[in-house]
Formats: C-alpha cells, sequence, structure tokens
C-alpha cells in the first residue's frame, strides 16, 4: 500500500502550490494590464485617463498604510523615493500607455520585461561592480537577440506606420529603463512591497490628478463599462492585488522561480494581442517571444536551481 505523506511533506507541498497559484496569478494580471492599456489607448481614453483609474485603487485601498506610516516613509532618502515614483508611478504608466497608442500590445508584451532585463543589468554593472557570470549573458544575448528580430522585421511590414511603431518602441524602451531603475531602488529603499505600493499608489494618485486639471479627462464621459473594466484590471488587480499574490509567490517558491514565472508575460501579452484584439500573429513573433522567454529564464537563474 502507498505510505501517507509525512506532515512536513504536506505543508511543503501546499506552500509550493500557493506559491504557483500566486505566481500564475500576477502573470495574468501583468498580461491583462497591457491588454486592457492598449485597448483603452485604442478607444476613448488617453494616457492620463488610464493613469487616474490606475493609481485611484491603490490610494483608496492603501490608504490605511500611508495614513499610518507617512505619506513618505520614515528613512526613504529622496533620491531613492523620486526614483521609485518615476520608474513606476505615474510617469512609468504615461509612457508605456502612450507607446501603447502607437505599438501592438503583442510587441510590448515581448519589448517590456526583455529591454527592463537588459537596462537592470547594465545598471548592476555600471553603477554596483556586478558582474555577471556567463550563463546569464547567454541568456541576455537571446533577449536581445528575440528584441533585435521583433524590431527588424515588423516596422518593414508596417508600411508608413514603420516611423510610429519604432517611436512606441523607443516609448517602451524608455518605460523599461524606468522600471529597471525602480526595481534598483526598491532594493535599496528597505520598504516591503506592501510599503512600496502604498508609497508610489499615493503619490502618484497626486500627480495625475494634478495633470488631469490642465489636461483635461474624458473619464467622466466614457461608457460606464469600459471605466469598470479599467477600474478593476488597472486599479485593483495590477495596482493591489498583483503586489500580493506576487509577494506570496516570492515567500512559497523563492524570487528565481517567481522571476521564471514572470518570464511568461510576453507570451500570454501576445495571445491576448492576437486573440481579443485582433493583432496580426507572425512566425516573427513567436520566435521573438519564445527566444525572450528563455532568455529571461536563463538570466534568472532558474536552470541552475533545477539542475542542483
Amino acid at each position: 500500500m502507498p505510505r501517507d505523506p509525512s506532515p512536513a511533506a504536506v505543508p511543503a507541498a501546499e506552500s509550493r502550490l500557493t506559491g504557483i497559484s500566486a505566481a500564475l496569478a500576477t502573470v495574468i494580471i501583468w498580461a491583462s494590464w497591457l491588454i486592457v492599456t492598449r485597448y483603452a489607448m485604442t478607444s476613448n481614453f488617453t494616457a492620463v485617463d488610464i493613469g487616474l483609474l490606475r493609481f485611484v485603487v491603490p490610494f483608496v485601498v492603501f490608504a490605511p498604510v500611508w495614513i499610518k506610516r507617512g505619506v513618505w516613509p520614515r528613512g526613504l532618502s529622496w533620491v531613492n523615493g523620486l526614483v521609485m515614483l518615476a520608474g513606476s508611478g505615474a510617469f512609468y504608466t504615461l509612457m508605456v500607455a502612450s507607446a501603447l497608442a502607437f505599438v501592438p500590445a503583442s510587441h510590448v508584451g515581448i519589448l517590456l520585461p526583455g529591454v527592463m532585463s537588459v537596462w537592470a543589468i547594465l545598471i548592476a554593472v555600471l553603477l554596483f561592480g556586478e558582474r555577471p557570470g556567463k550563463v546569464r549573458l547567454c541568456g541576455y544575448g537571446l533577449v536581445i537577440v528575440g528584441i533585435g528580430l521583433l524590431i527588424a522585421l515588423k516596422p518593414g511590414q508596417a508600411g508608413d506606420g514603420g516611423g510610429e511603431l519604432l517611436f512606441g518602441y523607443g516609448l517602451v524602451s524608455g518605460g523599461a529603463l524606468m522600471w529597471a531603475c525602480y526595481t534598483h531602488a526598491m532594493r535599496q529603499s528597505g520598504l516591503g512591497a506592501i510599503d512600496a505600493a502604498a508609497f508610489v499608489g499615493f503619490w502618484s494618485f497626486v500627480i495625475m490628478a494634478a495633470i488631469a486639471v490642465f489636461t483635461g479627462t474624458t473619464v467622466f464621459t466614457a461608457p460606464i463599462d469600459d471605466i469598470v473594466l479599467l477600474l478593476v484590471t488597472q486599479g485593483l488587480l495590477a495596482g493591489a492585488v498583483a503586489v500580493v499574490t506576487y509577494g506570496m509567490a516570492v515567500r512559497h517558491i523563492g524570487s528565481t522561480a517567481a522571476a521564471a514565472f514572470g518570464a511568461l508575460t510576453p507570451a500570454l501579452v501576445a495571445l491576448g494581442g492576437v486573440f481579443l484584439l485582433g493583432e496580426t500573429g507572425s512566425m516573427v513573433l513567436v520566435l521573438a517571444v519564445a527566444l525572450v522567454i528563455l532568455g529571461v529564464m536563463v538570466a534568472s537563474g532558474v536552470f541552475r536551481k533545477i539542475i542542483r
């Protein structure tokens, strides 16, 4: 007869299942954020509208945190705080949303995590003296090849829209740099995930509201169904729930495995772009997705963990 699992094995298995479920939920939310943003930018909304709806929910949900700890947490330096706000807050959202007005979601899903990983290692090498090993460098090389393949071939197929596509690629690259800077600033800030989300959510909503005073907003005249869609996907899921689920994934399966699951984002965004938004699929897109996913996983060290 098969032996019953030991008491220690059951919690371990449950913990791993919890971590995997949380990681998959996080990746689905990240992909949904890009797909819905593309939909919004090609319909009734502006980048400012998206920013308002993106941060109003974290502003409210995390109010107990920023009320208790202050709108500028004690011990957070001005440099790290400003880099965090620029890197993942209002300005990052404006940059990526603006890019999605020119670039299909399937392309942004490949470029954003891919270029971000390259920026992150360049910053680590130039500013912090990190020396990545040969395996990690091979991973980044695969990412660069995948990105280069997408950029080199797709604009040529876009006809008169090639210039706008390249401009959008530039905006995505700028957004990826901002997020890479946020990642390093977050690590040095000493803030937990919830504290960081509350800090970024508060100031980003304030910034977006101030911008909206000068640019105006279509939020109050847009279809209510679209407003609810953005509030749920942009604000509640991406702005609040993903912060918790990613933290759970890291706690239960480790940061390396969580990062490996994050590498699935390009594939989910590409599928969503093609099947939900009617974007054009191609073998170039499939190959670029495969190279970026493989490159990010190799660079994250997940295969070294499996081998060990």
